[in-house]
């Protein structure tokens, strides 16, 4: 229930994608291993920047970045509709975002989600369950997505055409790996398939990595082509 060396490797030298290395981090600051394996990742890195002679910057350097920064376009809020009766119980600007479950990294490495007017929760296709679009990456095109199933709920049965990694930050949910629980990272490779499901008096917050769409099964994967 960690990422791989290869998923580590490709944070610590900066070439993840936004909503893996949200991710990786989140999962980074609950698990001592993994942070000690990052720290050996990132070694050799540093012994060979200590190792280059060192130049002073230009000294308009600095002014040109902000002037730069100051001509970036404004992100646009995050599309989204007022959460529907029995979304979970979050709404922008309201005291319950900042009781959401997401780990202080992710809030860095998104800080739009405090300004959200707009939570933009969407209908999983089963009772009390519901994800939401947290950010896409625009050159891997992959998404980050924050999940929550309600206790005694689930997630519906679908097959995974690209890579899924899951990020459990609250609660947990078995499927047929078996039991996750909150910080753990799984990973489902291309053409396996499960269907989460929470205990009774439990529910379960996650952040998931999709590469492509995942294919729904029986009369939900119908409604998901007839939708397409």
């Amino acid at each position: 229930m960690h990422p791989t060396e290869e998923i580590l490797l490709g944070v610590a030298s900066g070439e993840s994608d936004l909503p893996r290395r949200v991710l990786v981090e989140g999962h980074l600051g609950g698990c001592a291993s993994c942070r000690a394996t990052m720290a050996e990742l990132t070694l050799p890195g540093g012994a060979l920047l200590r190792g280059l002679d060192g130049q002073a910057p230009p000294s308009n350097l600095w002014q040109g970045l902000l002037g730069r920064i100051a001509q970036l376009p404004q992100a646009a809020p995050a599309p989204g509709a007022d959460a529907a009766a029995g979304a979970p119980p979050v709404r922008a600007l309201d005291p319950e975002v900042a009781a959401m479950p997401l780990p202080t990294s992710v809030r860095c490495e998104l800080p739009a989600l405090a300004t959200l007017r707009r939570f933009p929760w969407r209908w999983a296709l089963a009772p009390g369950a519901w994800y939401a679009e947290l950010a896409r990456d625009p050159w891997t095109r992959s998404v980050l997505l924050l999940g929550y199933l309600a206790p005694r709920s689930f997630l519906p049965a679908h097959r995974h055409l690209a890579q899924e990694d899951v990020l459990v930050m609250a609660g947990g949910f078995d499927d047929r790996q078996g039991r996750h629980e909150a910080g753990e990272y799984a990973i489902y490779e291309p053409g396996s398939e499960h269907r989460p499901v929470t205990e009774p008096d439990e529910e379960c917050w996650c952040l998931a990595r999709l590469e492509q769409p995942n294919l729904l099964l029986g009369w939900r994967g119908w409604l998901q082509r007839l939708a397409a």
